[in-house]
């Protein structure tokens, strides 16, 4: 059946059903509509309230940041005294002139004319300009480019700025040194922080008007001598000026003062007897070159003087020397440049702890001492030396091709027969190629022991030296020799490795400082100190921090061997034959006994190294003197006469107004 629809039914359910959904879909939007304000609302409720409340301390403090400014002074540098306490280095305030760096080229050329003309000779404008391309200081800060300007040019400055733009005047705190040229290699000297060194010391404080400094004393003992730089804070405007009087405001505090191990009397006596030993050798006819006269070409030296008693360097000389007092202004730069070539031998190098030398027969001392110890030789061993002597083929003569005849262990020592030492060291070298490492490496281990072929830790910067042996010649070898069967023919150790070891020549490098201290170990028995230049730090409160002596080792030194070795060391001064007899002829040695060693190392391609060294008194030793001068012919010639004044005037013994030449070979 069908049903009956009533008409338009069908149209208004389906416009009810319409108006139905309509009206569901609306309120989905207003819901959504609503919680997307409310989120909204709150968001921005939320920023509110950060930025009324919770970002406060950091607003604040971002406030205070903005609106001040700490301005830092260094307080005065400590002092360095010799042991003593005399004033080594202290502290002065001078008018400096400065110039900023980025004046335009023409600008700065008008500038640099004007003020040579207000300070006159030595300013001239190419010196100034040399100020300014010091590339020791900041490109960031002004250039010093003159130092204790005098008031007249200071006022001119000014009062007419207009003519002068870029330039200022400033009140430095610079160093002083009231002994002059004294020591300088180990004291140092101080310079403007660089870019480089204030990352390094981040964490320290500096900033970049600051010094600091940058070799010797014044770097190694850097924190104790800059004490706490005067900081203070101000309130400043919007324009960065200041305003009012200081909010804040830390002292800080003076450096401390260092007590050096040196004596000044003692290093004004070293570097006087070295540098006359030096022009003297000058004067010498170098008698190895026969074809045409020529003279030692002498261009550098050093002196060490060691308390053998605890390690203290007590004076320390290196030539050719340099004014600290020269970095006050600022080092020209072809000054800077220059100091680093050849032709000048290099002033700032300290030759004393960074030169490297073939120690020549002052080694013979380690062999020797190899020789008892490994039982190759008792001291009454005798040897007989004709001059020269044939080992593997290979012909080794004495100095000179001089004869000594029949000799043991003293008569080697005294006389410095190097056919005493050949022969020991071919006796090294033959028990070692049998496999005997031990016994066939003493004189190594014993080199070692004696604190060779590494550095000794003194404070200052210092070189190693070098030790050799197969594995050092193998390795040595394969970094510098490219073709492979040359490489592997020089990487042998071969007879003459060890022969020319024995007597401190082939790949044995020394520096003097390690050469002092061996001889300073074996001269008080066996003590191996670690070598100081510092005795204490002086507290401006009048506090003393003392720095005591360090022991590296103590080397096991049988009596029984140290006896003839030393009695060899003696004879080399004082018997009729010694090497050194000529240098100490008249010497009062009832009044001083001495001890020593000659040396003459061969270098190829130049003059002989000359070196001596000696200690005193022999019954109770306490001062270890080391003389070298480069390309100063012989041992006894040179070094051992200025070794011989410097112990002259420590002993009070007399210093007859220069350094007299020696005779002998070595």
């Amino acid at each position: 059946m069908r049903c009956a629809v009533a008409p338009n039914t069908l149209e208004r359910g389906t416009s009810d059903s319409v108006a139905w959904i309509m009206t569901d879909s609306s309120r989905v939007r207003i819901s959504i509509v609503g919680v997307v304000v409310v989120a909204l609302f709150g968001a921005l409720l939320a920023r509110l309230w950060f930025l009324q409340v919770g970002s406060n301390e950091t607003y604040v403090a971002a406030i205070e940041q903005n609106t001040t400014r700490v301005v830092q002074t260094e307080n005065a540098r400590g002092r360095i005294l010799d042991r003593e306490g005399r004033v080594l280095v202290d502290n002065q305030v001078l008018w400096a002139m400065t110039i900023k760096r980025d004046l335009p080229d023409e600008r700065r050329a008008l500038v640099l004319g004007r003020v040579s003309e207000l300070l006159g000779e030595p300013h001239t404008p190419e010196a100034l300009e040399e100020r300014i391309a010091d590339p020791r200081g900041s490109l960031l800060l002004p250039a010093v480019i003159a130092i204790d300007v005098p008031e007249d040019a200071r006022t001119a400055v000014l009062e007419h700025r207009e003519d002068f733009p870029g330039i200022d005047v400033t009140k430095l705190t610079v160093r002083r040194y009231p002994a002059g040229a004294v020591a300088s290699h180990v004291l140092g000297y101080v310079g403007e922080i660089n870019e480089v060194e204030l990352e390094r010391n981040a964490d320290d404080g500096y900033v970049l008007t600051d010094s600091i400094g940058k070799s010797g004393v014044e770097r190694v003992y850097e924190d104790a001598l800059r004490g706490e730089p005067r900081r203070v804070t101000y309130e400043v405007d919007a324009t960065g000026e200041i305003v009012g009087d200081p909010v804040d405001t830390v002292e800080g505090s003076v450096g401390d003062d260092v007590r050096l191990t040196i004596d000044l009397d003692i290093q004004r006596l070293a570097q006087e007897s070295l540098e006359q030993g030096i022009l003297l050798a000058r004067e010498q006819r170098n008698r190895d070159i026969e074809e045409r006269l020529e003279k030692y070409k002498a261009p550098g030296g050093s002196v060490v003087v060691l308390d053998a008693r605890d390690g203290g360097v007590v004076a320390m000389a290196s030539y050719p020397n340099y004014d600290p007092a020269q970095f006050v202004a600022g080092i020209p730069a072809s000054t800077w440049e220059y100091w680093s070539t050849e032709e000048s031998a290099y002033p700032l190098l300290n030759r004393a702890t960074q030169g490297q030398y073939a120690p020549g027969s002052t080694f013979k001392l380690v062999t020797a001492l190899a020789g008892l110890e490994y039982g190759f030789r008792t001291q009454y061993t005798p040897v007989q030396d004709n001059g020269s002597v044939e080992i593997y083929g290979r012909t080794f003569r004495n100095a000179g091709g001089t004869a000594h005849g029949t000799v043991d262990l003293r008569e080697a020592l005294a006389v410095s027969s190097d056919v005493y030492f050949y022969t020991l060291g071919e006796s090294f070298w033959e028990t070692w190629a049998g496999n005997d490492e031990v016994r066939g490496e003493g004189i190594q281990a014993v080199a070692r022991r004696y604190g060779f072929g590494e550095s000794t830790g003194i404070e200052l910067e210092e070189a190693g030296g070098v030790i050799p042996d197969d594995e050092w010649k193998a390795e040595f070898v394969d970094a510098n020799v490219d073709d492979p069967d040359e490489r592997a023919d020089r990487r042998r150790w071969y007879p003459g490795d060890t022969v020319n070891l024995s007597i401190g020549q082939g790949d044995v490098y020394v520096t003097p400082v390690q050469l002092a201290n061996a001889y300073a170990a074996f001269a008080n028995g066996g003590t191996l100190f670690q070598p100081r230049v510092a005795d204490a730090i002086v507290g401006a409160d009048g506090s003393i921090e003392e720095i005591s002596p360090s022991t590296l080792r103590s080397v096991e030194l049988d009596p029984a061997h140290r006896q003839p070795v030393l009695d060899g060391l003696v004879g080399a001064v004082r018997d009729e034959r010694g090497t050194a007899a000529g240098a100490f002829g008249g010497f009062p040695f009832d009044a001083v006994s001495v001890a020593g060693k000659t040396g003459t190392a061969q270098v190829p391609g130049k003059g002989d190294t000359s070196l001596f060294a000696g200690f005193f008194p022999v019954e109770a030793p306490q001062y270890v003197v080391v003389a070298i001068v480069e390309e100063g012919g012989f041992g006894s010639t040179i070094a051992a006469p200025i070794v011989r004044r410097i112990i002259e005037g420590i002993s009070g013994v007399g210093v007859d107004g220069g350094v007299q030449l020696g005779s002998g070979i070595d």
